[in-house]
């Protein structure tokens, strides 16, 4: 009904954030849960989007040829995937709502079939090929300060990750957080009947932030 208005945006927000409250999955759309969660069962309901304060844009492109492009800035977060799981995959249906295709889709998790795409796969993605597309976004992103996020789970150790960050020349001061992991770790370890089949991995994990600033008064403020 809007097409090209400047309220469409607000309304695929607001609409991609009513389904996230309605859901019967665990967050990620890989799987869904055997039985309908509770609030599954409550009436699709859009509510305007919280907008943040001032201006801003956002931007869709391959962050390894992008960010040699974009203005300078004081501050850059990079938020690599950190294994082979893509966000194309893992949240499918939201993509689905967005360009509203009706796509033709496979298995349990009906995931769209051009997840099957070469165009859809990453560099990022690969363990092999991983290090060496996150160095050259480090390296190249215009930026006086750059955060990196990671976790000691992702497929690139935390020594290798503070030498990609230490090319940009300035100190780099690692933060580590306790976390809890993902809640996908313990139900996937049922079979289809419901029956454990697996084992759990552990429950906790570690992010981290790596912080590469010439300010180092930056890191205590």
């Amino acid at each position: 009904l809007y097409g090209d208005s400047p309220l469409r945006p607000l309304l695929l927000t607001s609409l991609l954030e009513a389904a996230d409250r309605v859901d019967s999955t665990v967050g990620v759309q890989m799987a869904y849960l055997k039985e309908w969660a509770p609030r599954a069962l409550r009436p699709l309901r859009l509510v305007p989007p919280v907008l943040a304060p001032g201006t801003g844009r956002a931007l869709r492109g391959n962050a390894a040829t992008l960010v040699r492009d974009l203005e300078p800035v004081d501050l850059a977060y990079l938020d690599p995937p950190y294994n082979q799981h893509r966000y194309f995959n893992n949240y499918h249906v939201w993509e689905t709502l967005i360009r509203w295709d009706a796509p033709e889709h496979y298995g349990v998790a009906c995931k769209r079939v051009d997840a099957r795409d070469d165009d859809n796969r990453s560099p990022f993605n690969s363990r092999r090929t991983m290090p060496e597309a996150l160095g050259a976004v480090i390296a190249d992103v215009r930026a006086t300060t750059v955060v990196v996020s990671f976790s000691n789970e992702g497929f690139v150790p935390l020594a290798e990750l503070v030498e990609l960050c230490a090319v940009r020349g300035h100190p780099v001061e690692v933060l580590s957080f306790d976390t809890r992991r993902y809640i996908g770790h313990r139900l996937g370890v049922f079979g289809p009947d419901g029956r454990k089949v697996g084992v759990p991995g552990p429950e906790r994990n570690t992010e981290y932030m790596l912080v590469s600033t010439p300010d180092p008064d930056l890191l205590s403020r």
